[in-house]
């Protein structure tokens, strides 16, 4: 399987999370790809000071924003499950192995994380409240959070997702509209360490905007692709080095 991690500006986190992951996956074959999107706190620093032989650390060459760090390391990426978590500690690595032995035991194509007892601040809370009933609301998929970054992919399912711009909030959807089969499970959260969220009340506008425009686009590509069939955007990112 392969482990992939975005990070931007989590100097603090980097060294107990690349821990927290060896350790939860002992006795597993894996790959972890920590992939650094131009953080300026010294990330890159203590991913240089890194060393265990199933990793891989991606450095781009600026930051590109979420979506395109994750889909730099989906690009990368070798096994035949692929993991996606965030790099600030909330998700719990311990939580990896269960998932993706229900992938394997079900034929599932995603399996994707419900956030329990969430130790988030309302202002993060409310945001991802709002956005994921809008979603119900305007797609009829039942994913209860879509926030939530852990997620369990079959190799395909992960390769034929179409991620730019900040399109990562909308992974089950994704998958969703390209036919995958999904279940949804809970799992464990915890309070942030080190580092600062990035989320905040303005972001309910621009999850509005672009699930607007992804559902938008997605009845377009429904109505046009027994005529062509639908172009993936350009991997728009450029990767300054890997380190192994």
């Amino acid at each position: 399987m392969s482990i992939v991690v975005p990070l931007y500006n989590e100097a603090g986190n980097v060294g107990i999370l690349k821990e927290a992951i060896h350790n939860a996956l002992k006795g597993f074959k894996y790959e972890l790809l920590l992939v650094n999107d131009g953080s300026t706190d010294g990330t890159g620093m203590q991913l240089k000071k890194l060393k265990h032989p199933n990793l891989i650390v991606i450095e781009l060459e600026k930051n590109y924003g979420q979506s395109l760090a994750l889909a730099a390391g989906i690009d990368t990426a070798k096994g035949d499950y692929i993991v996606t978590m965030d790099g600030d500690l909330q998700n719990d690595p311990r939580d990896i192995p269960w998932m993706v032995e229900k992938v394997k035991d079900e034929n599932w194509d995603l399996v994707t994380g419900i956030r329990t007892n969430r130790k988030d601040s309302i202002l993060k809370t409310i945001p991802s409240t709002v956005a994921n009933r809008i979603i119900r609301l305007v797609t009829n998929l039942n994913i209860k959070d879509h926030g939530c970054a852990l997620k369990v992919f079959t190799k395909n399912t992960a390769k034929e997702l179409d991620l730019h711009g900040e399109i990562h909030r909308y992974i089950s959807l994704l998958s969703h509209f390209n036919g995958a089969r999904i279940t949804q499970v809970p799992v464990r959260h915890n309070a942030r360490k080190f580092g600062i969220s990035k989320y905040g009340l303005e972001r309910i506008f621009r999850v509005v905007y672009d699930l607007v425009l992804l559902v938008y686009f997605q009845h377009r590509r429904a109505r046009n692709e027994k005529y062509s069939k639908p172009k993936k955007h350009k991997r728009s990112y450029e990767i300054k080095a890997v380190q192994t």
